[in-house]
């Protein structure tokens, strides 16, 4: 499953190294990541991680069929950017995490602290969904900023063809939530 991960992995890198008309094998795919493309890669593993925790949590917690398919797909497409960024980093030589430092220490946009994943642990039904819109809200809303700082920053295309990718969706989804604290709010409150 790996290998077959890793393969899908390097295609992809491959066809957005060959975007530009360079011929394959030359280019940007030998380009080393500057320090921007390394600090979006490292932190936007756990700040994924995160989010698929919190997704986790709604089978459980939820009678919505539409928070259920949402976490599936957050779940599955996280997990995919997880083992893609993963093996960028690998391929790099760069640790998962920056020099002296590990992820819990790290303060990154959108991070939910542990009281509030516990809190949003112990709710159930409608004050469930309507505390996983606004923590998935403001958890998409810090993706999007550390997405667009790579944007600004970054020199590898495929990073930022990713970071441009980070940002779409989950500002579809944004708008998604929005729609569903509406809908929810005149059937549930």
């Amino acid at each position: 499953m790996r290998r077959i991960l890793l393969a899908l992995a390097a295609a992809v890198l491959l066809t957005a190294c060959n975007q530009g008309g360079q011929e394959q094998g030359t280019g940007a795919a030998a380009a080393a990541p500057n320090d921007a493309d390394v600090t979006f890669t490292q932190n936007m593993i756990p700040h994924h991680q995160q989010a698929i925790e919190m997704a986790e949590l709604v089978d459980a917690h939820t009678k919505q069929p539409e928070l259920r398919s949402l976490a599936d797909r957050i779940t599955a497409s996280q997990g995919q950017e997880i083992t893609l960024m993963q093996g960028w980093l690998q391929t790099w030589g760069k640790p998962a995490t920056p020099a002296g430092m590990d992820h819990g220490a790290m303060q990154m946009p959108g991070m939910m602290s542990e009281a509030d994943m516990r809190q949003l642990g112990l709710s159930k039904d409608e004050d469930f969904d309507f505390a996983f819109l606004d923590m998935m809200t403001a958890h998409h809303q810090g993706a999007i900023e550390m997405a667009t700082t790579e944007l600004r920053d970054g020199s590898l295309p495929e990073v930022k063809q990713l970071a441009q990718q980070i940002i779409d969706a989950q500002q579809a989804e944004i708008d998604q939530f929005t729609q569903w604290n509406k809908d929810w709010t005149t059937t549930n409150r």
